[in-house]
């Protein structure tokens, strides 16, 4: 019997949360390195805040990723 198996789609933040884990990275060092207060990081990882453009390729740039790449992390069989 054939299953149907539907993924949840992640936010962008917590996408962002996702790779700074799984990267061992933490909340201080993301933040320096896009020159934002912790408080101001942590509020997209919340959701709180929609990221711009040149965040998400600053965040992949961080981590080695594309664009495209960070927006598909934890989608399917991606990242």
């Amino acid at each position: 019997m054939k299953q149907n198996i539907k993924f949840m789609k992640l936010t962008p933040g917590e996408k962002f949360a996702l790779l700074r884990k799984l990267n061992g990275k933490s909340l201080e060092e993301i933040a320096a390195y896009l020159k934002m207060e912790v408080s101001a990081y942590l509020r997209l990882e919340e959701d709180f805040v929609y990221p711009s453009n040149l965040q998400i390729e600053r965040i992949g740039y961080f981590y080695g990723l594309s664009y495209e790449e960070v927006m598909t992390v934890g989608e399917g069989d991606c990242y």
